[in-house]
């Protein structure tokens, strides 16, 4: 096989790979330096996105990001708009959502999808990149000349 399919084959499978581990490595010190906790919507942000696709049909992606306010478990109250968007259906204004929160100098809230969301980004790159290593090992493999 040529360096030339090798080499991108191999960069994939170490992207992939990186970027898994990243993101499960972010995604474990976050829940387990974080606090449960419960926040209310204050108000909710639309943005709209208009894009193409390959038969250049266009279509619209609406996102939404709350603004809330949850409290510490050490009685602080917060404000926050979250990087995070919601999903359909939406829930209303002054309606409590699932976060998660890190309080101090680092501060970092985040809605809670629950663990097995929280996993699943970080297992479908681990698993795209193994899918990747599969492919670079039977097609990058040295042909045996037989005796």
């Amino acid at each position: 096989m040529s360096v030339w399919i090798r080499v991108p084959v191999l960069l994939a499978v170490f992207l992939f790979l990186f970027l898994g581990i990243a993101i499960g490595v972010d995604i474990w010190q976050f829940r387990n330096g974080s606090e449960a906790g419960v926040a209310e919507i204050l108000s909710l942000r639309k943005e709209s996105r208009s894009t193409e696709d390959a038969s250049d049909r266009s279509f619209t992606i609406i996102s939404y990001y709350p603004t809330i306010r949850y409290t510490t478990a050490q009685g602080r109250y917060f404000e926050a708009e979250l990087a995070d968007s919601l999903d359909e259906p939406l829930p209303a204004v002054g309606q409590d959502i699932a976060i998660r929160y890190i309080a101090g100098p680092r501060a970092q809230v985040r809605l809670d999808r629950g663990p097995v969301r929280d996993w699943l980004v970080a297992g479908l790159m681990f698993l795209v990149s193994l899918i990747f290593l599969i492919v670079a090992l039977i097609f990058t493999r040295r042909d045996i000349p037989e005796i």
